[in-house]
């Protein structure tokens, strides 16, 4: 298991620095405006992905496919994908889509091309997952994403505008589509027999019904904001909340996608189920806890030694949307287990009051306030609020107590106290530096700190590492 969490982690750090390194270099050359408008396009592609997709991929990974079986959902998956850029465009034609402005149907029909792309590659990937193939998956990822990352930035250059992000997404998903429909070439039988995917379907109906209640509670944001705050104020947004992603990108979706799979083979021993999702929470809260209380701290550090002076207006919705990225990289976990214990409807419930909710939060401090600062302030307070419950549904799963809940998250949180307070402590020292240079030394003094607290916790980080190792041990059963 700690071999291909390792790898899973691995391609979602370098994905993620690709994608926050290109957000920066494009944000050299365009305007808050251009990231606003792209904000408005790219999650109607990843909505029809989510429909497309109808569950299958956790469905797949969850539980033994044969290849008939995948050959069904794949085909079924290239059908949809293929009918999402003919959707997209025949909804802007119908004035379906209002939000959008008239110059952008170019750039909604390349995005749909891109959803075609994408839904080619989710039962390959999804093939190599469920066998574990952790690095095959890193080395496709890798390649396509620096080749995407290269023919985005030229295209900046050159002065592509907005359909920099474009190109970036076409090329990046060509790349996956051909290299995991080669690598799980043996995997599936292509047919078109789609009764053969109903097993596939029954459990990811459910699974696909929460994950489009999540991406509702995690992009309609955009549409309020831009409705009331304008495009300008949504580049700003947009960028605060990719920045908030960075944890889940790279240490909780990808640790969650091998837990489930690991979960799936200890279903005869729901003790070693138990120890092998609270060391993956501990482990996993004391990377990211500690990484965003930094972020919240010093935002404006980061923006004034990085970006240009007309993004400075986004770092205070950075530090504030950061402190509801390190709680929800906690919770998020939660969905773990209600897939490990085939509880998908009570996770879709649970999904949508949370999601309700926080649209209306939303919803009625832009239309009160007016003010983006304000609107991730409220985002902030509700997502701590939000994080009690999870953490309350996550004990009641693990049949265990609050306490040990709190227990378990209690050496991230001590990392994250400890370290932000030396960073502070360093930066009123060097108020008088550059941006650059504090921001260099309150990073070291952070990471000593952090460094010499873990060393001090080596004996719990083995035995936590020890557990990962027991589980990574045991077989899963072969399809029937």
């Amino acid at each position: 298991m700690i071999r291909n969490a390792g790898l899973s982690c691995a391609l979602n750090i370098y994905r993620a620095a690709i994608q926050l390194g290109l957000t920066i270099v494009l944000a050299h050359f365009l305007a808050p405006a251009d990231f606003g408008l792209v904000a408005l396009l790219l999650p109607i592609t990843l909505f029809l992905l989510l429909v497309g997709d109808m569950g299958l991929t956790s469905a797949i990974v969850s539980r033994a496919t044969d290849s008939r079986e995948a050959g069904a959902a794949a085909s079924l998956c290239l059908a949809f994908g293929i009918a999402a850029p003919l959707l997209m465009l025949a909804l802007h034609v119908a004035g379906a889509l209002p939000f959008l402005p008239p110059r952008s149907a170019g750039l909604l029909l390349a995005f749909g091309c891109v959803a075609t792309l994408a839904m080619a590659a989710v039962v390959p990937r999804a093939m190599l997952e469920s066998r574990l193939l952790y690095g095959r998956i890193t080395a496709i990822e890798t390649v396509a994403n620096m080749v995407a990352f290269a023919v985005a930035v030229a295209g900046a250059a050159q002065g592509a505008g907005a359909w920099s992000f474009a190109l970036y997404h076409l090329v990046m998903q060509a790349g996956r589509a051909a290299g995991f429909g080669v690598a799980a070439r043996y995997d599936f039988d292509l047919n078109l027999d789609w009764r053969r995917a109903r097993p596939l379907l029954q459990l990811g109906g459910w699974i696909a019904a929460f994950n489009i209640v999540n991406f509702l509670m995690r992009n309609f944001d955009r549409y309020i904001i831009a409705a009331w705050l304008g495009t300008d104020a949504l580049g700003l947004y947009a960028l605060a909340y990719q920045i908030m992603l960075v944890p889940m990108m790279v240490v909780t979706w990808p640790l969650s996608a091998v837990l489930v799979a690991t979960l799936g083979r200890l279903k005869p021993q729901p003790e070693a189920q138990r120890e092998t999702f609270l060391a993956v929470l501990t482990l996993a809260s004391c990377i990211t806890l500690p990484a965003m209380t930094f972020v919240a701290l010093f935002s404006d550090l980061l923006f004034a030694a990085i970006l240009p002076a007309r993004w400075a207006a986004a770092a205070v919705i950075t530090g504030l949307l950061a402190i509801a990225g390190g709680l929800q990289s906690v919770t998020a976990f939660l969905g773990v287990l209600f897939l490990a214990q085939g509880r998908v409807r009570a996770q879709f419930w649970f999904g949508a009051a949370a999601t309700l909710v926080t649209l209306a939060t939303l919803a009625l401090c832009a239309a009160l306030t007016g003010s983006l600062p304000l609107l991730a302030l409220a985002y902030a307070i509700l997502t701590a609020a939000l994080s009690v419950f999870y953490l309350l549904m996550m004990a009641r799963l693990l049949q265990s107590s609050m306490r040990e809940i709190a227990t378990r998250l209690a050496p991230a949180i001590a990392l994250s106290i400890v370290a932000g307070a030396s960073a502070l402590a360093a930066d009123g020292l060097i108020t008088h530096w550059s941006p650059a240079t504090r921001l260099t030394g309150v990073m070291l003094a952070f990471g000593v700190v952090m460094l010499n607290m873990l060393v001090l916790r080596r004996a719990t980080l083995a035995r936590l590492i020890g557990i990962l190792q027991d589980a990574g041990r045991v077989t899963r059963p072969a399809a029937v």
